[in-house]
């Protein structure tokens, strides 16, 4: 079976959350400070129904992938304290808190918190297959990486 790199798994997330996520939220209007709110519910919204101009659809296409984004951190794990997926996620690419600040204010070291954000980023990817088919948005990148076989059996004649 294959598993997830995690390393590289966590690279593809953050250049994902990075570059592509502000690319859409500038193409669907919103903004870091309107999602930062725990208030959002991440279910999915309607359908463009029937927009003419391409930059309504684009938008509402940016939409859609920012509220698949959303919902994705908004489910991931962070129902005790050994794994504080979302608030990590939450604080580092929508609050754009440092490292070391997330890092004190969930009470672990650097190499400590490294290790859970690398976890936020592997999990952010994997529930994230689930919330582009919710949202429509399957043609998004799948961002789990999996690692390559390390030990190749060779058969003996």
């Amino acid at each position: 079976m294959l598993e997830v790199d995690p390393q590289k798994t966590g690279e593809a997330v953050d250049r994902y959350l990075k570059h592509d996520f502000e690319r859409y939220l500038r193409l669907s209007g919103k903004h870091r400070t309107d999602i930062s709110s725990p208030s959002m519910n991440g279910m999915p919204s309607g359908s463009p129904g029937n927009a003419q101009e391409a930059k309504i659809i684009e938008g509402t296409y940016a939409g859609q992938v920012v509220n698949a984004i959303v919902a994705t951190i908004q489910n991931c794990s962070d129902f005790d304290y050994r794994k504080p997926y979302k608030q990590i996620l939450v604080d580092y690419y929508i609050r754009g808190l440092q490292n070391f600040k997330i890092a004190q204010k969930i009470g672990y070291s650097d190499r400590q918190f490294d290790f859970k954000k690398r976890m936020a980023q592997c999990e952010f990817a994997d529930r994230f297959e689930y919330w582009k088919i919710v949202y429509h948005v399957q043609d998004q990148p799948c961002l789990q990486i999996m690692q390559r076989a390390k030990n190749c059996a060779k058969f003996a004649d």
